[in-house]
Protein backbone atom coordinates (compact mmCIF):
# COMPACT_ATOMS: atom_id res chain seq x y z
CA UNK A 1 0.00 0.00 0.00
CA UNK A 2 2.90 2.22 -0.62
CA UNK A 3 1.72 5.79 -1.33
CA UNK A 4 -1.95 4.88 -1.14
CA UNK A 5 -4.87 6.31 0.78
CA UNK A 6 -4.01 4.04 3.68
CA UNK A 7 -0.64 5.51 4.48
CA UNK A 8 -2.17 8.97 4.03
CA UNK A 9 -4.61 8.45 6.47
CA UNK A 10 -1.93 6.70 8.79
CA UNK A 11 -0.13 9.63 8.89
CA UNK A 12 -2.53 11.84 9.30
CA UNK A 13 -3.51 9.54 12.38
CA UNK A 14 -0.14 9.91 13.81
CA UNK A 15 0.18 13.79 13.42
CA UNK A 16 -3.21 14.04 15.31
CA UNK A 17 -2.10 11.72 17.97
CA UNK A 18 1.44 13.47 18.77
CA UNK A 19 -0.49 16.89 18.96
CA UNK A 20 -3.43 15.83 20.75
CA UNK A 21 -3.23 15.63 24.97
CA UNK A 22 -1.41 12.79 26.42
CA UNK A 23 0.49 12.72 22.86
CA UNK A 24 3.61 13.22 24.34
CA UNK A 25 3.93 10.61 27.39
CA UNK A 26 4.59 7.64 26.81
CA UNK A 27 1.97 4.51 27.29
CA UNK A 28 4.41 1.99 27.64
CA UNK A 29 6.52 3.49 30.55
CA UNK A 30 4.61 6.65 31.34
CA UNK A 31 7.21 9.27 30.86
CA UNK A 32 7.37 12.14 28.74
CA UNK A 33 8.58 12.10 25.14
CA UNK A 34 11.02 14.84 23.99
CA UNK A 35 9.25 15.98 20.72
CA UNK A 36 12.08 17.95 19.95
CA UNK A 37 14.09 15.12 19.27
CA UNK A 38 14.54 13.60 15.60
CA UNK A 39 12.97 10.54 14.66
CA UNK A 40 16.35 8.70 14.86
CA UNK A 41 16.86 9.12 18.68
CA UNK A 42 15.77 5.96 20.53
CA UNK A 43 13.84 8.58 23.28
CA UNK A 44 11.93 10.01 20.05
CA UNK A 45 8.29 9.74 19.28
CA UNK A 46 6.57 6.83 17.99
CA UNK A 47 2.73 5.68 16.95
CA UNK A 48 2.39 2.10 18.74
CA UNK A 49 -0.08 0.13 17.15
CA UNK A 50 -1.74 -1.92 20.17
CA UNK A 51 -2.51 -4.86 17.77
CA UNK A 52 1.11 -5.65 16.49
CA UNK A 53 1.19 -5.75 12.41
CA UNK A 54 2.62 -8.83 12.15
CA UNK A 55 0.13 -10.17 14.32
CA UNK A 56 -2.63 -9.20 12.02
CA UNK A 57 -3.42 -5.94 13.28
CA UNK A 58 -3.94 -2.98 10.33
CA UNK A 59 -2.38 -0.01 9.56
CA UNK A 60 -5.30 1.96 10.85
CA UNK A 61 -5.89 0.03 14.15
CA UNK A 62 -5.62 1.37 17.25
CA UNK A 63 -2.05 3.70 17.89
CA UNK A 64 -0.65 4.83 21.25
CA UNK A 65 2.34 7.37 21.54
CA UNK A 66 5.55 5.94 22.79
CA UNK A 67 9.52 6.14 22.70
CA UNK A 68 11.04 4.42 19.88
CA UNK A 69 13.31 2.47 22.58
CA UNK A 70 9.96 1.56 24.30
CA UNK A 71 7.79 0.28 21.13
CA UNK A 72 11.27 -1.93 20.03
CA UNK A 73 11.64 -3.27 24.06
CA UNK A 74 7.70 -4.05 23.20
CA UNK A 75 8.86 -5.74 20.03
CA UNK A 76 5.58 -7.67 18.44
CA UNK A 77 4.50 -8.45 21.90
CA UNK A 78 0.52 -8.49 21.85
CA UNK A 79 0.66 -7.96 25.92
CA UNK A 80 1.38 -4.05 26.98
CA UNK A 81 4.04 -3.29 29.36
CA UNK A 82 2.83 -0.50 31.39
CA UNK A 83 4.43 1.70 33.76
CA UNK A 84 4.66 0.67 37.24
CA UNK A 85 1.88 1.73 39.43
CA UNK A 86 2.25 5.30 40.87
CA UNK A 87 3.02 5.60 44.47
CA UNK A 88 0.99 7.85 45.62
CA UNK A 89 -1.59 6.78 48.25
CA UNK A 90 -5.31 8.55 48.50
CA UNK A 91 -6.09 8.81 51.86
Amino acid sequence: MAGGLDDKTYRKRCRALRSSEGGDVCHLCGAKIDLTLPYTDRLSWTADHIKPRSHGGPLLGELKPSHRACNSRRSNNVTTVTAPPSTARSW
